[in-house]
């Protein structure tokens, strides 16, 4: 219980900021209710006025300290990165997530994916705070939700855009131009996050993010329902930049390979019975 409120007394900011978002999304939802998709997406654009200035914020107060006693930081800031990991990628998240609660009209699960987003938001801020602070363990232990952010925006994103092309009727071929290039910022700000740029990850990403967007075409053409368009995108992204992952940190091994392709094939038989 010490422990606990400790970590509350500790991290409120990054709580209350987190918290903050969630009510905004909330609100905005309301308004889609009472009145309709404009003032829902006035509602989110205002939402994501706050959160800018809620991660500015974060890292005015988490710089604070080493400012006051005039101690050099020992992380090196990058103002490309902070930009990239600390700005687009929680905007591209909440953006995805609000397309997604706009045309979900399940109440249950608005509630969830807003809830999930709190949560998310929670751990992404203390990351940011303890990155600025110089505090090395909590900053690497909360690295890993960068990757969760990019898979999420990943399924919500191609969710959105599915969505976007049913309502507006829009070319398929434009359609697959918008998951590729999706794809292609989530898997870029992977190899950018750490730190390996170079011609071989630069030309998986770009063949990856291309196939991906070939297979959403075809499920498009031969009439999957778009849940299924969307679980399947989302698996093979998922699995490449998986794979992506285990190379760059040197651990892919055939095992490794041939789990992550059973895990793939389970997990669309199971969608395949469920639906």
């Amino acid at each position: 219980m010490t422990q606990f409120i400790s970590f509350l007394g500790k991290n409120k900011r990054s709580i209350f900021y987190a918290f903050s978002t969630g009510f905004g999304l909330t609100f905005a939802l309301e308004l889609l209710k009472d009145y309709g998709g404009d003032e829902f997406w006035m509602g989110v654009s205002l939402t994501s006025v706050v959160l800018i200035l809620e991660i500015y914020l974060n890292w005015r107060f988490a710089t604070r300290i080493l400012r006051q006693i005039d101690l050099p930081s020992i992380n090196t800031y990058n103002l490309w990165g902070h930009f990239l990991n600390h700005i687009t990628l929680p905007l591209l998240l909440f953006f995805s997530l609000a397309g997604f609660i706009y045309f979900n009209s399940d109440d249950l699960v608005r509630l969830i994916a807003i809830i999930a987003l709190v949560f998310i938001n929670i751990i992404l801020f203390i990351n940011i705070r303890s990155y600025y602070q110089d505090e090395f363990k909590i900053d690497v232990s909360t690295r890993y939700i960068y990757d969760v952010i990019k898979l999420i925006i990943s399924f919500f994103g191609i969710n959105l855009i599915l969505h976007v092309k049913v309502l507006l009727q829009l070319d398929l071929w434009l359609m697959a131009c918008c998951v590729c290039f999706l794809l292609l910022i989530l898997g870029g700000l992977l190899i950018y996050r750490k730190a390996q740029v170079n011609i071989y990850t630069i030309a998986y990403v770009i063949i990856s993010s291309f196939l991906i967007a070939v297979v959403f075409m075809l499920l498009n053409v031969f009439g999957f329902i778009l849940l299924g368009i969307n679980v399947i995108s989302f698996l093979l992204f998922y699995f490449s930049l998986s794979i992506l992952h285990h190379r760059i940190e040197r651990s892919l091994t055939l095992n490794v390979f041939l789990e992550y392709v059973m895990f793939f094939i389970i997990a669309l038989l199971l969608f395949a019975g469920l639906s």
